[in-house]
């Protein structure tokens, strides 16, 4: 897993510890870590997800295209720090969300970008001692690089499509549902200004999620990392 700093070396290390893993946050696969977590959920249909993530780029893909986590792996990575901050807000707030709905809406919030990107190619300056062009940042030199672009194959809306596609495997309760769909709060799609407040007032939860995804962003992840 890829630590960006202390912070996330922290939750990490608090999240491995709360599942009852062995390893470390600097030595911890990824994939191995998030299976195990889904592993402890008692539903019919979690095989299916755990083979079915497996089996798709969900740990190889980014998490965006241009903020955070831009780069392969992302994705994965990303939908951890969700998921711990997740059930540290659960446990510090006695919010009485069990433990297999955080690890579902945590790992899953996102799964709308499974199969989302794909690669391009695209001009980039590439700044060096000894390049040939100059402008006000110094030398550089024109270079084709990978990009990730987005090639969405069913486009169904954000939220509302990661919980579409978690319930082709199993089924949710309400809260989990309100808590994917609703993920990105008052960005999120819709069409009413106040759709967001009223799924709040009927689920107050739903802000433990949006808060947590805003926070891994923000605080605990970084954009164009080079491979």
């Amino acid at each position: 897993m890829h630590i960006v700093n202390d912070r996330q070396r922290a939750l990490m290390a608090w999240l491995i510890e709360k599942l009852g893993l062995p390893g470390d946050p600097d030595t911890v696969n990824t994939q191995a870590l998030i299976e195990t977590a889904l592993g402890t959920v008692q539903r019919d249909g979690v095989d299916k997800l755990i083979s079915y993530l497996a089996g798709s780029d969900y740990y190889r893909a980014p998490a965006s295209t241009r903020f955070h986590g831009n780069y392969a792996g992302a994705l994965a990575e990303h939908s951890l720090n969700v998921t711990a901050l997740l059930m540290q807000k659960n446990e510090q707030l006695a919010l009485g969300i069990p433990q297999e709905s955080c690890l579902l809406a945590g790992l899953c919030h996102d799964l709308c970008k499974v199969n989302f990107y794909t690669v391009d190619y695209r001009n980039q300056k590439v700044y060096a001692p000894n390049g040939s062009k100059s402008d006000q940042k110094g030398r550089f030199d024109w270079q084709t690089v990978p990009v990730f672009v987005i090639e969405d194959a069913f486009p169904c809306g954000h939220g509302e499509k990661s919980v579409i596609m978690l319930q082709n495997f199993m089924r949710l309760t309400q809260e989990e549902i309100l808590m994917i769909r609703w993920h990105m709060g008052p960005f999120s799609s819709s069409t009413n200004d106040y759709d967001f407040s009223n799924a709040v007032d009927f689920k107050p939860e739903i802000v433990a999620l949006f808060t947590a995804d805003m926070e891994a962003s923000a605080l605990f992840e970084e954009t164009d990392r080079k491979s």
